[in-house]
């Protein structure tokens, strides 16, 4: 567990024995991106990620013809299972360039800390706070074992830049790439339109509320919108086993963030594009949350492909606030939050990723 907190518990270290170097930012960011990568990349597999190293070794067997045959856009490949975007990607490394399981989940977890770094580093006006939030909220986790979705992720993340210079051809490029990884990322395909929309109050209250009121529409929408989509994903055993409605903290944590931010920013400043792009791509999550309240994917899909643009929307909005005082008061009580979340995290649920204890690939 120390482990895990260390890598948030140093940024503040760093951020004050830096405190008169002009790179004191970059250097908080880079050196904890070390610190996941090296985590990440000498983990022992465990749970899915030991039949990840299953379908991998399998697919070695494979001819190009018999891979490029078995694609399929929207549905699941048939050799695997997996999304035929991830299946050509096990098969190159396998079959191509021979490379042992370990040595792909190198180059994955050196992918994925790329993004974030790339992410924090073009987007955050708080590099040491965007970083530690990304940590608290569950990515760096959840990198460990949901090797799909966190790759998908990645694609996201590089899709931000395209959104913000308006390219249309790299949006959607990218969010495609991410689709071939794990179909739930086609939602992001939501951030673009949503982005040309102004980030203020009126807006945000406006979006609340549609948002929240799937929590009652949710039996209108689940016979129509989700039981097609599910249906053409062949996952509509999804459906079948949603359970009556539970309360999901995280949908009201959602709320608050979003509220929050948005009455604490300058209504008299208007945010940018990058700032809007941030804020939207972190806001898609509410409407997914509250229809995760029912069924449970969906909960984990907000979590994992949209939490991450929080850390980039909170401390931007928070700097549209011409207090400085305050706003490095909320920072430190943000920082503090966050630690506190993902200590209690590690300490009773364990993430439900049995991150704990960490082990060592070259350690039986």
């Amino acid at each position: 567990m120390i482990l895990y907190l260390s890598m948030v518990l140093v940024v503040p270290v760093l951020y004050f024995a830096f405190r008169n170097n002009e790179h004191r930012d970059r250097i908080v960011l880079i050196t904890v991106c070390s610190y996941m990568f090296i985590l990440l990349a000498l983990r022992k597999p465990f749970s899915d990620v030991i039949t990840y190293a299953g379908e991998y070794e399998y697919l070695k067997s494979f001819t190009f013809g018999e891979i490029i045959k078995d694609f399929h856009f929207i549905k699941a490949g048939s050799l695997t299972g997996m999304e035929w975007g991830f299946e050509f990607l096990c098969w190159v490394f396998s079959k191509l360039l021979h490379l042992p399981f370990q040595c792909f989940l190198v180059c994955e977890a050196a992918f994925c800390v790329f993004c974030v770094y790339r992410l924090i580093g073009k987007n955050s006006v708080c590099l040491p706070l965007s970083i530690a939030l990304v940590i608290c909220f569950g990515f760096f986790d959840y990198c460990f074992i949901i090797l799909r979705q966190t790759t998908a992720l990645g694609f996201l993340m590089l899709s931000i830049e395209q959104a913000k210079k308006r390219n249309i051809p790299g949006f959607l490029a990218m969010v495609v790439a991410a689709f071939m990884m794990h179909r739930s990322s086609m939602v992001f395909l939501a951030v673009y339109p949503l982005s040309y929309i102004p980030v203020n109050r009126k807006t945000v209250v406006i979006y609340c509320a549609l948002s929240l009121s799937l929590l009652f529409l949710y039996p209108v929408v689940s016979r129509t919108i989700l039981k097609v989509v599910f249906e053409k994903m062949q996952r509509d055993g999804y459906l079948v086993i949603a359970t009556e409605f539970r309360f999901k903290e995280m949908l009201l944590g959602l709320f608050a963030i979003a509220l929050f931010l948005v009455f604490f920013a300058d209504p008299k400043k208007e945010l940018d594009i990058r700032d809007r792009v941030s804020y939207w791509a972190f806001m898609v999550a509410l409407p997914i949350e509250a229809l995760g309240a029912y069924v449970q994917i969906l909960s984990r899909v907000s979590t994992l492909t949209f939490l991450p643009f929080a850390a980039i929307a909170i401390p931007n909005l928070l700097e549209t606030n011409e207090n400085r005082k305050l706003v490095r008061i909320f920072e430190v009580l943000i920082f503090c939050a966050g630690l506190a979340y993902y200590a209690y995290c590690l300490l009773y649920d364990k993430r439900e990723l049995e991150i704990i204890p960490y082990g060592l690939f070259f350690r039986n």
